[in-house]
């Protein structure tokens, strides 16, 4: 058995039996293998075990991916090469010119709408100015101490700011739709390497490859980096070889589109979903344009009279009257002298005739131009086409969004939304792992006691999500109610209960609200009809009146009827202080805290089977 690396102090051969498996396989040939990983990669012992380990523990007790390579380590090989057999690297000699390929796709002007619209609905900041947070474990988060859990979230915010996503997120998520593959280096400070990461460093994404040690390709062992030799006499240009150097996998941060090829040996960018319809529209557009340009122009029709002219008379004429109107005369600045100049143009926008005697004389007469040369109904369809294999929103990039239907439209972004949620929640998983690995080589891991399943990231949805979710959701609820509450054997109050969500207290503060609304309703009526005023007029009224009817009648009965009678429909109602309260801040109504017992009963919800307790009418 060659060596295991396990620890400090103990060199890997992890690199050296690398490189004697690729260099067995094309297009890798005719280089020499690296004796050790130290040489070309000396961090790449820092990293041992420092990641995520379920997967790989979990694939060693599975039926369906278990084999007896999954159980050995990174850099453990058998001496008859048998893992070799079982490692798969995915390396590809036509890496670079497919990464350009699609890189030319993502040019085109409506894909690379479409991929703008995508990115600005992932990067969304909050309201402290957060586009990605982190989230604990409710019982890890119990027995975290104040003082652990505030030193847990700074080393989360000093490693997300290494990768600067508010300013160069946007362009992250691009380059994962269109190359399919995002790959960060993680820098470390080889003498003081507990102090954890200190930044992270973009590794183009044609140089270098992740490594599979399953057949699935699922657990990724490690990555194969292809550096390129400089020409020392022209720096600036590389030569066509390079050096190979291992990687280990957790010093990789890996971000990929999650999209395999059929042969699930090559991740694929997402606009590949794009590539046919892609290729449809950009040939359609050429065939629209030819034929506009060959079909528009408007020509003109020569019938000429030849008489009796014998045939081959009759076609010399043609010819001659042909070649003068093909000639234009024009000055000739060389010659000094007027000359008779061929015009091409004239060649396409004529044809001409022989008419026998006893026709009409020569006439000369238009012939119109193509016709529909304005219909675009074939050309839309594949500009619909690609925006559906991108998976963004016609009415966002059409001018025709104003006509569809408003339910559609709200189905088409919730669709698209989700889609962008999915895009997040992918890179927030590699961002964890790396996270994790962050935390393990500063020892928080293990004094901390966390698990993997303890952290959680989450990117913030997209500005509309919710909004456009709640809106459908509520209008749902609203139209159940309007339905059920115009039946009169349904209570109202039920409806609000059972089709809105409301609780005893929502209702309650609806009833006070209303009472509310229809004082003010009265209050205004009263300014409308008696001015701002109103006030002192009914007050005044009110006095003359019972001065009035209290002079004859005693003291008694005018001390009864004087300033302090209750004015009925025609005084002002006791205003309150303010607007109900909606129990969720201030005090609960007055209705809420304690009906009265002559009013509505308390609403309490029965029992589960059973109608709610009801008394005789008096």
């Amino acid at each position: 058995m060659a060596k295991n690396f396990t620890g400090e102090g103990k060199q890997s051969t992890f690199g050296r039996n690398l490189m004697n498996y690729v260099a067995s396989k094309l297009p890798y040939s005719g280089f020499e293998a690296i004796d050790t990983t130290h040489e070309s990669n000396p961090k790449f012992k820092h990293f041992e075990n420092k990641g995520v380990r379920r997967p790989e523990v979990l694939a060693k007790y599975s039926i369906s991916q278990s084999n007896e390579f999954n159980n050995e380590g990174v850099g453990m090989v058998d001496a008859a090469g048998k893992f070799s057999e079982m490692m798969y690297a995915n390396v590809q000699k036509n890496k670079h010119a497919r990464i350009n390929d699609y890189r030319v796709m993502a040019a085109f002007a409506e894909i690379a709408d479409a991929l703008d619209e995508i990115c600005d609905e992932i990067i969304n900041k909050d309201d402290n100015g957060d586009i990605v947070k982190i989230s604990f474990d409710k019982a890890f988060e119990e027995d975290l101490s104040f003082d652990d859990k505030q030193q847990l979230i700074e080393e989360y915010k000093k490693y997300i700011n290494y990768f600067e996503l508010e300013r160069k997120g946007w362009g992250y998520f691009r380059d994962i739709l269109i190359e399919g593959e995002v790959y960060f280096e993680h820098i470390i400070h080889s003498k003081h390497a507990d102090k954890g990461v200190l930044g992270v460093v973009r590794v183009p994404t044609e140089l270098i490859d992740p490594i599979y040690n399953n057949i699935q390709n699922l657990l990724i062992k490690g990555y194969l980096y292809r550096k390129p030799i400089l020409d020392p006499n022209k720096p600036n240009k590389s030569e066509d070889n390079f050096d190979y150097i291992p990687l280990n996998e957790n010093q990789v941060v890996y971000f990929d589109s999650g999209i395999w090829n059929e042969t699930k040996n090559v991740r694929l960018p997402f606009i590949e979903n794009a590539r046919r319809a892609y290729r449809q529209l950009s040939l359609i557009e050429d065939a629209i344009l030819i034929y506009r340009m060959v079909r528009a122009p408007e020509r003109l029709v020569f019938n000429v009279d030849v008489g009796n002219m014998a045939p081959p008379k009759a076609e010399q004429y043609l010819r001659k009257l042909m070649s003068q109107y093909w000639s234009t005369k024009t000055f000739d600045a060389s010659q000094g002298d007027i000359v008779n100049k061929f015009n091409p143009q004239s060649m396409l926008d004529a044809f001409w005739f022989a008419k026998r005697q006893g026709q009409e004389g020569t006439s000369v007469t238009q012939l119109a131009g193509g016709a529909n040369l304005g219909e675009l109904t074939d050309l839309m369809y594949f500009v619909k086409k690609l925006y559906k294999a991108l998976k963004v929103p016609v009415n966002r990039l059409s001018e025709e969004s104003a006509l569809q239907d408003p339910k559609s439209m709200l189905r088409e972004e919730l669709k698209f939304a989700k889609f962008v949620v999915r895009i997040q929640q992918h890179f927030a998983t590699s961002l964890k792992q790396g996270f994790i690995t962050h935390l393990k080589m500063t020892k928080l891991w293990e004094s901390l006691e966390i698990k993997e399943t303890d952290l959680a990231f989450d990117f913030n949805p997209p500005s509309n999500y919710y909004e456009l979710r709640e809106a459908q959701k509520l209008g749902l609820k609203l139209e159940n109610y309007s339905n059920l509450s115009q039946n009169e054997l349904i209570s109202k109050t039920y409806c609000q209960k059972k089709y809105l969500g409301w609780d005893d207290h929502a209702i309650l503060a609806n009833r006070q609200y209303l009472r509310v609304d229809k004082e003010l309703e009265w209050e205004l009526a009263q300014i409308t009809s008696m001015g701002p005023n109103w006030r002192e007029q009914v007050a005044a009224s009110a006095e003359a009146t019972a001065g009035a009817d209290g002079g004859d009648m005693g003291g008694d009965m005018g001390g009864d009827m004087g300033g302090g009678m209750d004015l009925g429909a025609g005084g002002p109602p006791a205003f309150s202080g303010g607007p109900a309260a909606t129990g969720l801040e201030g005090a609960p109504p007055d209705e809420a805290a304690a009906p009265p017992e002559s009013a509505e009963p308390a609403l309490e919800a029965p029992a589960e089977g059973a109608p709610p307790a009801t008394e005789a009418p008096a």
